[in-house]
């Protein structure tokens, strides 16, 4: 088989782990040279040692297994996970500024970070943060750049990045302009196309393209993933989603994050289409003062189980994961393709559970 499981895919890991802290390593002696503040290159480079699941680079390298006939990755493989992972950290770091984040990671945020040790205002860290994270920008696309990359992928790895950098940026922006409007007034598929533009193109659809094309594969070749890439992305985002919902109501006041944001998820709006009219507008005052209200806290978790809504939605992030791999049979691949793009749907959903959730 083409990507046969843990233990091809667990050597490759430990070879990009490897590939990663020496480029890591490079960075923060580029960046030490100039900066003026070690501290906060200290920081920075911080945010690219953790002890995550590295999904986006394992599906990144197992699209290389599928694509290449098994093949070991290659260099441009390698730089392509990387890239994306430190795309990630880019745009978490973002995130985190934006939703004001205490805690990612089972740790302070890098904003919060700065603020303590460098014994600046609350906003001087944010704006360090939001600076560092561009950098991190460059960093990916300068991976992309080595001279040890193929120079005829250089370009096209580097189009694809940026591509994704717009989509994903459009995806935020979209979300927060949700923010300030009632929950009645966004639509699912609204939300959807969020889920869409933020999830499914950089976490699912970004890996299995760049795995794919430093396989070796036509750029044109290519285009048929989103048709798989866009219901696992649903199912994964979704999945997210409801992780916070089913929590246990102590847990649930600790740890519902998101509920307390604005932010407008598809749990949210079918649960509010789940509720009686006068239940949907106590649902949008208990939303509104969660934030500083704990008992508003309790009553949400009393609302949402009061319906079938939880129940209803990890069925439907299941047929996420049925409509993608019914799609695989009639799909453009080779017969050893469609096995592994089998197998990495089976991968992505055993991993479905986000690293980042909940936060705190």
């Amino acid at each position: 088989m083409p990507f046969s499981g843990a233990d091809s895919l667990q050597a490759a890991l430990e070879t990009y782990r490897e590939f990663a802290a020496a480029e890591n390593a490079k960075l923060g002696e580029r960046l030490q040279e100039r900066a003026g503040n070690s501290t906060l290159v200290d920081h920075l480079t911080a945010e690219l040692s953790h002890e995550g699941k590295h999904l986006r680079p394992a599906l990144t390298l197992a699209s290389h297994f599928v694509f290449s006939g098994g093949n070991v990755p290659n260099r441009e493989c390698l730089a392509a996970a990387h890239a994306l992972e430190v795309f990630h950290s880019f745009v978490l770091i973002h995130d985190d500024v934006i939703d004001a984040s205490p805690q990612r990671r089972n740790r302070p945020t890098l904003h919060c970070r700065i603020e303590k040790d460098l014994n600046v205002p609350h906003s001087t860290a944010g704006h360090l943060a939001i600076v560092l994270g561009d950098i991190l920008f460059g960093y990916a696309i300068n991976l992309l750049s080595s001279p040890d990359i193929d120079h005829g992928l250089i370009g096209p790895l580097q189009q694809y990045l940026a591509t994704v950098t717009e989509d994903t940026g459009l995806g935020e922006a979209r979300e927060l302009t949700f923010l300030d409007k009632p929950l009645g007034e966004v639509t699912l598929d609204d939300i959807s196309e969020v889920y869409f533009l933020k999830t499914t193109r950089y976490t699912i659809e970004a890996p299995l393209w760049l795995g794919a094309r430093a396989a070796g594969i036509p750029a044109e070749e290519l285009s048929a993933l989103t048709e798989f890439a866009r219901p696992i992305g649903l199912g994964f985002q979704m999945e997210n989603d409801l992780h916070e919902a089913s929590l246990p109501l102590e847990k649930f006041e600790r740890l519902a994050y998101d509920f307390q944001t604005g932010v407008k998820t598809l749990f949210l709006r079918r649960l509010y289409d789940d509720l009686r009219p006068p239940l949907q507008d106590e649902l949008i005052s208990v939303l509104n003062r969660c934030q500083q209200d704990r008992s508003a806290l309790t009553r949400l978790h009393e609302l949402i189980h009061s319906t079938q809504t939880l129940a209803t939605m990890h069925r439907e992030v299941d047929a996420c994961f049925d409509e993608a791999r019914d799609w695989i049979p009639g799909s453009p691949y080779s017969e050893a393709q469609k096995v592994g793009l089998s197998q990495l749907a089976q991968f992505i959903s055993t991993q479905r559970k986000h690293s980042e959730a909940p936060k705190g």
